[in-house]
């Protein structure tokens, strides 16, 4: 459920780094696409996926061992090592999108944050890496990082609910479904009524509390570093808001922001960022 669309607002807020940051975060984004390609593209069948990220496994270990095989694990190398890097992050990337592999449906809300966490957070965990925080203690950042991934992902689900489920993929808890007593058979079918306006606020607002309870843990002196996550973040959480603010018409079409839009909410986080 990533695609262009996370690309370029991806892409702003890289605009926002110096140099030898932006420099370091392309590898890990090449990864990270090349990765969720070998799942999501459907050029190739579940054998062959399961193959390809088998490979990755082991490449990532030669990573660690400075001896990469692969051109984007060679341009990654020095990065590693710079900005030290965690090598579990690379591996739980593999993990979330292995997931896609094995399964189409999710139970629980738990059972969709694993998913979240391996294909979102683990690309956060290795963003902040990158980023540098020095007045916000490291486990706090760490789950600035997982949270941010929660929402930004969680914002994609929402999004894409329609799309996905032409893929035969429903990222939505089967017990939030029950809760809200809409029926599988009616997403199968796209039925829109008041079940699943209900539904849809309940991811809603998780979402919401995910954005809010990351920026919660970040000291005020380390936001300027995070800008280009913030960026990334007031890009999501405006189409997250026009989403419900559109009645959640997600079933049949793919909300996105205007470039003018997106130009608007990157100098808004800039503020936010830098205290104005």
């Amino acid at each position: 459920a990533a695609g262009a669309e996370t690309s370029s607002n991806f892409f702003i807020g890289f605009l926002f780094l110096p140099k030898a940051k932006r420099e370091a975060l392309s590898p890990v984004y090449a990864y990270c696409r090349i990765i969720d390609d070998i799942v999501d593209s459907g050029a190739l069948r579940k054998e062959e996926a399961r193959r390809m990220l088998g490979f990755w496994r082991e490449e990532v270990e030669r990573l660690y061992q400075g001896r990469p095989t692969h051109s984007i694990s060679q341009a990654l190398l020095p990065h590693v090592r710079a900005f030290s890097l965690p090598q579990d992050a690379f591996l739980e990337m593999i993990r979330g999108c292995q997931m896609d592999l094995d399964k189409t449906r999710y139970e629980t809300l738990e059972e969709l944050e694993s998913y979240m966490e391996g294909v979102a957070s683990s690309v956060g965990r290795l963003s902040v890496a990158i980023f540098g925080t020095s007045h916000t203690a490291p486990d706090k950042v760490q789950e600035f990082a997982r949270l941010f991934g929660l929402a930004f992902q969680l914002t994609n689900i929402i999004r894409d609910v329609g799309v996905d489920l032409e893929l035969g993929r429903v990222y939505l808890p089967a017990a939030d479904m029950k809760e809200a007593g809409y029926a599988s058979g009616d997403l199968e079918l796209r039925v829109h009524n008041e079940a699943f306006d209900r539904l849809m606020e309940v991811q809603y607002k998780r979402a919401k509390l995910y954005y809010r309870r990351a920026r919660s843990l970040i000291d005020f002196r380390d936001r300027p570093g995070l800008l280009a996550a913030e960026v990334m973040a007031h890009i999501y959480e405006a189409l997250l808001d026009e989403i419900k603010a559109g009645g959640f018409r997600i079933l049949f079409q793919k909300h996105r922001l205007s470039g003018w839009r997106k130009a608007k909410l990157a100098a808004r986080a800039w503020a936010y960022c830098h205290g104005f």
